[in-house]
Formats: structure tokens, C-alpha cells, sequence
């Protein structure tokens, strides 16, 4: 009886593991090359220092800041009062760059959001808006072991408010940037839905009123925000808008993973069908040798 030969073929196991670490280099490497593709893409129309926008003088206006402060106070006990009562405010440009300045929840758009216009299709809002650049490694004294050098958007862009999940937020219509650049459609995908006052929809004081104000409107020269009695927020601002661009990324490394899976897959089995199909021509040759 001639000696048994063996059905497994070393190459066909190098080659499926070769190919194997060759597709996950290649995921790799697309992931550590795509922030850099990104940031390549935002120098165009950004600037690498900023232009701060003026700030609405509160100093010599404590009249008007009272007054504004009062007719505030006044909209939030409406909020906060009879659900069957109507509740309403208007408020000017003067008025919002006046509340940037004066109040607290103002405080992180100082010197980068100012209110231009408002028109009955748009608030025209001057920006200048920090990003994050290139990525690069951190030099003593900064935060993690990679960081980015700082980008600035400088320009105007035209919006509406936009009610949802408890939030007022900003939809970006357009953006016009210095010198006619072209800013990316990718970029605008992400930078549509502007969570400006994010931070505050857990706010003792400011959450409250927020999540119980049912429209957002533009007058001529007023922003108008209110409570009409059996009227629901329209639910338009989801989890989903805000993480449009970042979800690009995580959407092709996630095709990657399943194209990586989906081939690996495919050589295993096509390995394992050709070792059983020399495992049966192995049997059937020592039958047949045997008889």
C-alpha cells in the first residue's frame, strides 16, 4: 500500500493569510490617511489664524440690557406657566448679539457669531468658526498624544432656526466665504445643523424653556420664538443630522470591514471545499489502489 498523501497545501494557508493582513494594512492605512485627506480639503477655505468678530458693548447699555433681561424673564414665566396660554418674544439683531454679550449662555459665541440681518427667509449671521486642522503630535503641555493645529471658517452664512428634541438649533442654508472659495459639499453636509445652544438643554433654567417652545419663525428684522397652546416641537433635529460628516468616515471603514470580512470568508471556504475536494481524491485513490 503506497504511503497516505496529505490533502493540505501550505500555500493555499499563506496565501489566505497574506491577503488577509494585506486588506487590514489597507484599512488601516485608509483610516490614518482619511483625517489628513479631510484636513487637506478644510485649508482650502479656512484660514490658519482667526479675524474675532466685534463684541456688542454692554458697558453704557445697562438700560437696554435690563430691559431686554426683563422682557426674557417675563417670556420664561409665560413658558413656565399655563400650557393653555399662548407665549411669545421678538427679538432684533441688536437684541441676540446683545444677549452674546450680556449672558452666560452667550459666553462661547463671543467674537464668533455676530447677527448681521434677519429677514423673513434668513438670519445672515458673520462667523468665525474654529476647527479642527491637520492632525500632528503633541508638544509638551497640550492634551493626548495627538492633537491638531486650530483652523478658522470666516464668513457669512444664511440659516433659519430649527426646533427639535428639546433643542432650539441653527440649519446653515448657504456659506460665503472670503475671496469666492468654494466650500466642500461634504463639509456643508456636516456643518448643516448648528447645536448652538447644546450645551444647555440640560440648564435648570434654560432647558425647561426650551423644550416647551413649539415654534421658531422669521419676521422681517425679528426672530420670533413661541409657545402656541396644542401645538407639538417638530421633531426635525436628530442624532443622525448632527453626525452626517463624522459618519462618513465610520460608513466606509464599516463597507472596508465587511469587504475585508466578505473576502477572507470567501478564501477560507474556497480553501476548505478545495482541501475536502483532494481529501476525496485522496480516498477514492487509495479505494481504488486497494481493490
Amino acid at each position: 500500500m503506497p504511503p497516505q498523501a496529505t490533502a493540505r497545501s501550505p500555500f493555499a494557508g499563506c496565501l489566505i493569510l497574506i491577503l488577509a493582513v494585506g486588506m487590514l494594512v489597507s484599512l488601516i492605512g485608509f483610516a490614518a490617511w482619511l483625517p489628513f485627506k479631510q484636513a487637506s480639503e478644510i485649508e482650502k477655505f479656512t484660514a490658519a489664524s482667526p479675524v474675532p468678530l466685534p463684541i456688542e458693548a454692554v458697558e453704557g447699555q445697562e438700560a437696554k440690557v435690563n430691559a431686554l433681561s426683563e422682557r426674557l424673564e417675563h417670556f420664561r414665566t409665560e413658558l413656565q406657566g399655563d400650557a393653555e396660554k399662548p407665549a411669545r418674544i421678538e427679538l432684533s439683531p441688536e437684541d441676540i448679539n446683545l444677549a452674546i454679550a450680556a449672558y452666560e449662555p452667550g459666553k462661547q459665541l463671543r467674537g464668533s457669531f455676530q447677527v448681521k440681518e434677519i429677514t423673513k427667509d434668513a438670519l445672515v449671521i458673520d462667523i468665525c468658526y474654529k476647527l479642527n486642522g491637520r492632525p500632528r503630535l503633541a508638544k509638551d503641555g497640550e492634551d493626548g498624544p495627538i492633537t491638531s493645529d486650530p483652523r478658522y471658517l470666516i464668513g457669512t452664512l444664511r440659516g433659519h432656526p430649527q426646533l427639535g428634541r428639546r433643542e432650539l438649533a441653527l440649519h446653515v442654508d448657504s456659506l460665503a466665504v472670503p475671496g469666492g472659495m468654494i466650500v466642500a459639499d461634504g463639509f456643508m453636509q456636516h456643518f448643516s445643523s448648528l447645536r448652538i445652544l447644546e450645551a444647555y438643554v440640560k440648564d435648570p433654567v434654560l432647558g425647561p424653556a426650551m423644550a416647551t417652545l413649539t415654534r421658531a419663525e422669521l419676521e422681517p428684522g425679528k426672530l420670533v420664538l413661541s409657545r402656541i397652546p396644542g401645538e407639538t416641537p417638530p421633531d426635525v433635529i436628530g442624532d443622525a443630522d448632527f453626525r452626517q460628516g463624522g459618519g462618513r468616515m465610520v460608513k466606509w471603514l464599516g463597507i472596508g470591514a465587511c469587504v475585508f470580512l466578505a473576502f477572507a470568508g470567501t478564501m477560507v471556504f474556497v480553501g476548505l471545499r478545495k482541501q475536502r475536494r483532494n481529501q476525496n481524491s485522496g480516498e477514492t485513490s487509495r479505494d481504488g489502489g486497494g481493490a
